[in-house]
């Protein structure tokens, strides 16, 4: 409803200048966005109750934010005269026009419990899911109520949409892959009839709370539910029992009456909470004769061994510092048994939460959350309608929600803050900046492991929660740190654009066109305009199509991979663009920078092919391939495009290769590493493509280059700029015979 709407309908009852502050609210909610490593999740939110039915509604904006409930004094006093739960239940059953407002009081708790909370925010409608309310308006921490967090607010909305979610994509490859819906750009679904996901996996950031809430969700699940039992594991036994009796029981112990289930045992249990009530001893001798019905349900916590929980069955399970298992025990083989527990048949009726941060990656736990991680696709999907591990992934960056950086309505202070936000966080810079000067601190000292250690503590990004200590690959270790981070914390709108090259009107050979999408098969951070881009022509004498500007940049594709997959998992081929520079006596003025990255995953080469094709195309380059693996040389020439290949030409015969590209031989990954290390030292500086840094930074060495994809083709496009027009102008004084430069050139294999 826009302000005149508002004013409209509101106006005789409102003062329309606060009327026109308030904003619309949001139509869904977007999690794992603006990182390279996942795919956007787009999750529907409720429809928005009539504007006067929010809480908050007549206030001016900057008056309107969360406030939790307060309990009833009466209620107080209930709970203070009596010293059972059922005596104050049968205190306001026999009393209930007396408690009449008090009665309304815990409906409305209960209904906003289950199905959630609006409220005015700074202006705007927001939405609270009911797991959200319960934290905040009921569930007291260590440090009291927690606070309204939008960062919270996407946690639980996601947890909940896993917990519900039913769906599966209606189209999909044959492999599993979600296929858009070219019209509406995203994708459809189906209904399979059933639950499809087991739980999520939650990498984080350091004290953000994520074990609390999972424990909100445990108890709100298992204390509403008839035979329910909920289970607790973490790093080893004693973090399991420090998690039930930290987060689940001390604020269980605080929770007002009317969501306090009946409980058998102490008012603080040591190995479970069981929702069963005490008997009553009701003989005349004193024996126990009979006992109340209650929910018969129970929580408690188990050891670290994956098969601690086998063959029993759970509503919930809170896996907690997955990421941290020692050396011997693995949470994909805890999950693989975790798994059968929350399932009955095909059924799937339990849910868990996998929190951590993540541990040293060999050692640490680190890789097998990791592998977990990256089977838990959520876009794609068994036939079944599932992931590969029945399991989706969260990740939020560190800086969202980083105690210290949040403004008084509960909004994370990212960037620069305002004067308003400066004035009440007391900074006057954001978490971004905050972030990079603790990094900043590990960097100036040349410590890179301590750098590791911190960025996968406040992770950033996906890639980040899975940081490897520093390799000895002889790079410049500080300058790819630095230039890493100031991109990391750049301001999105000038970093690369991700989307699709393709032929126009899907005619193939006339123009190629950039269409951005996120999650787009390539990144490219320099569009050329319709003049400069396409410059390609037909040339009679060798049958071929050539690229008009060759003296622009260079491609660069390694399709090595595509020979070597482990298991189900898709080939992945690497391509780059770089702008060629002109560097001579050391003058690096005008630099070398790549354009377009592309590291994509797919079970198609031609489909590869095609997109290395495109790219050359848009960008009138030529390619110069690794042909240890000759797709590339193969499918160029197949399209009418073996002009578009780059063959190496000796500089003082101008003398030209028997082949394009070359094979990645010693002395070629030796040549790519040389080429990488002028790049970084003299270069690097105004490179845009963290995805590229980052492969050289985690690179070890030459032999690792088949696992850099990325690395490996922007190292070839590289050399295609090395030893052809710097070598060339070195003689540009000295008499040549063009004629050799200028013959028929003849392509042989």
């Amino acid at each position: 409803m826009n302000s005149l709407s508002l004013i409209k309908k509101y106006g005789d009852e409102v003062n329309p200048g606060i009327l026109a502050q308030y904003k619309k609210p949001d139509r869904f909610l977007w999690v794992n966005i603006n990182d390279k490593d996942q795919v956007p999740l787009r999750i529907d939110l409720p429809q928005c109750p009539e504007y006067h039915e929010i809480e908050g509604f007549g206030k001016k904006a900057k008056e309107q934010f969360w406030i939790p409930p307060k309990i009833p004094r009466r209620l107080k006093e209930l709970q203070r005269k009596h010293e059972t739960i059922d005596e104050i239940w049968d205190d306001l059953n026999n009393n209930q026009e007396i408690y009449e407002k008090e009665i309304k009081f815990m409906k409305k708790a209960w209904y906003h419990r289950l199905n959630g909370y609006w409220f005015f925010n700074n202006g705007k409608p927001t939405f609270i899911d009911g797991w959200n309310y319960f934290y905040i308006a009921w569930w007291k921490i260590d440090v009291g109520l927690p606070k309204f967090r939008d960062r919270d607010r996407k946690f639980f909305i996601f947890a909940r949409h896993i917990y519900n979610e039913q769906h599966t994509f209606k189209f999909i490859t044959d492999k599993g892959d979600a296929i858009r819906n070219e019209e509406t750009g995203y994708f459809d679904f189906i209904d399979t009839g059933g639950r499809v996901f087991y739980g999520f996996n939650y990498p984080k950031h350091r004290r953000e709370g994520a074990t609390y809430k999972a424990e909100c969700i445990s108890y709100e699940i298992i204390s509403r539910t008839i035979g329910a039992w909920g289970g607790i594991q973490s790093m080893n036994e004693v973090q399991g029992r420090k998690c039930f009796l930290k987060h689940l029981v001390g604020p269980w112990k605080k929770l007002p009456f009317f969501f306090r289930p009946n409980y058998e045992g102490s008012t603080s249990p040591k190995t479970e909470i069981s929702f069963s009530p005490p008997a009553r001893r009701l003989s005349s001798k004193g024996s126990i004769a009979t006992s109340e019905i209650g929910l018969e349900s129970m929580i408690n916590f188990g050891p670290a061994d994956p098969s601690a929980y086998d063959g029993d069955k759970l509503y919930v399970h809170h896996d907690d510092e997955v990421g941290k298992l020692k050396k011997g025990l693995s949470c994909w083989d805890r999950h693989l048994v975790v798994k059968e527990c929350l399932v009955m048949g095909s059924e799937i009726i339990g849910f868990t939460i996998k929190t951590s941060t993540v541990g040293e990656m060999e050692k640490g736990g680190g890789k097998a959350f990791k592998h977990q991680c990256e089977m838990s696709d959520y876009f794609v999907r068994t036939p079944n309608g599932q992931t590969r591990s029945g399991l989706a992934t969260l990740f939020i960056p560190a800086f969202e929600g980083l105690q210290g950086f949040i403004d008084r309505y509960g909004m994370s202070v990212i960037d620069k803050p305002t004067k308003e936000q400066a004035a009440f966080i007391g900074r006057k810079i954001g978490a971004k900046e905050y972030l990079l000067n603790r990094r900043k601190g590990y960097i100036d000292a040349g410590d890179y492991e301590g750098l590791s250690e911190e960025v996968r503590l406040y992770p950033t990004s996906f890639t980040e929660c899975f940081r490897t200590a520093a390799k000895s690959s002889g790079f410049n270790m500080q300058k790819l740190e630095t230039y890493i981070d100031e991109l990391r914390f750049k301001d999105h709108s000038d970093l690369p654009i991700e989307g699709d090259f393709r032929w126009v009107n899907n005619d193939r050979d006339t123009r190629v066109e950039f269409v951005a999408r996120k999650g787009g098969k390539f990144r490219v951070s320099h569009q050329l305009n319709d003049d400069e881009s396409n410059r390609k022509y037909w040339d009679d004498e060798t049958t071929s199509w050539k690229a008009g500007n060759t003296t622009w940049g260079v491609a660069g594709g390694d399709p090595f991979k595509f020979n070597k997959t482990e298991g189900n998992r898709k080939s992945k081929g690497g391509g780059a663009v770089v702008r060629k520079g002109k560097i001579k006596d050391g003058d690096f003025s005008m630099k070398r920078k790549f354009v377009c990255t592309y590291s994509n995953r797919t079970y198609d080469k031609y489909e590869y092919a095609e997109d290395m094709l495109m790219m050359c195309v848009y960008y009138g380059v030529q390619m110069f391939p690794e042909i240890n693996i000759d797709l590339l040389w193969d499918y160029f020439e197949q399209r009418g495009y073996s002009a578009f290949l780059l063959y190496r030409v000796d500089p003082k015969t101008f003398e030209q290769g028997k082949t394009p590209g070359a094979n990645t031989n010693d002395k070629i990954k030796q040549d790519i590493f040389g080429e990488y290390m002028n790049f970084i030292e003299f270069e690097a500086d105004e490179e845009n493509h963290i995805e590229l840094l980052e492969e050289c930074r985690d690179i070890g060495g030459p032999e690792e280059m088949t696992d850099y994809d990325l690395f490996s083709a922007a190292g070839y496009a590289l050399l295609g700029t090395a030893g052809i027009y710097d070598e060339i102008a070195e003689l540009e004084n000295e008499e040549v015979d063009m004629s050799k430069f200028h013959r028929k050139r003849v392509y042989r294999r």
